[in-house]
């Protein structure tokens, strides 16, 4: 772990190098990771730090006033699905198998009697995960869609993966990755970041020329930006 210093403060932070092209960096559980290309140096990385000081001291402060609840899947938690918030519903019957319907602002699990006095975290937790992954299939598919017939491009081939520090990325050989919890957000959302990672088949930069290609076709993207950070 790194350390620096800010304001009478210590940031320290955890490197974590990658075949990427870009720094990233996020606030995970109050600690700060940063992800980096595989040949970055030490100073670059503090440099970075150093320049998004600011920032991480300000998403800190908030994290202590407001940290994230790591969910316990529990009856009556919340869930985020395209933007609209669901309740889970749990429930114990005489079948088979374990039900999971998606209905009027409700997660609805039905799980086998024989189930009942048992910790089933894991598998309601597998559960959403899979019907996460299948709204992503749908999702993401449309939007691909539509940005295609926007903008006139499209990737060799595109995947849905839960990760962890990006909602998308695009690779030198036209792959794109799309994050599955990027479901969790709106429609527009979901567009903004397929056509953030469609215009990088363009511009492999965040340059000038990107962005105001992002622009042409989503004038409005930075309200999308800013759902996204919430």
């Amino acid at each position: 772990m790194k350390k620096m210093k800010y304001l009478n403060k210590t940031i320290a932070y955890t490197v974590n190098k990658a075949k990427i092209k870009n720094f990233y960096i996020t606030i995970e559980n109050g600690e700060v990771l940063i992800k980096a290309p595989w040949y970055a140096t030490a100073a670059q990385i503090q440099s970075v730090v150093e320049e998004k000081k600011e920032w991480i001291m300000r998403k800190l402060e908030e994290y202590k006033v407001s940290p994230r609840k790591v969910k316990e899947y529990a009856d009556g938690e919340r869930f985020q699905i395209l933007g609209e918030s669901y309740y889970l519903n749990l429930y114990y019957k005489d079948i088979n198998n374990a039900i999971l319907n998606v209905e009027n602002g409700k997660i609805v699990v039905i799980l086998p009697l024989s189930y009942a006095n048992e910790d089933n975290t894991e598998q309601i937790k597998k559960m959403i995960e899979k019907m996460y992954y299948m709204v992503a299939e749908r999702e993401v598919e449309q939007a691909f869609e539509k940005i295609r017939k926007m903008v006139g491009l499209a990737p060799e081939e595109y995947r849905i993966r839960k990760v962890k520090s990006v909602w998308g990325s695009c690779s030198s050989n036209r792959k794109i990755t799309i994050n599955q919890n990027l479901v969790m957000y709106s429609r527009k959302a979901i567009e903004y970041v397929v056509l953030h990672e469609t215009c990088h088949l363009k511009y492999m930069n965040h340059s000038k020329k990107f962005w105001a290609m992002v622009e042409k076709y989503m004038p409005d993207y930075k309200e999308a930006e800013k759902e996204l950070k919430k």
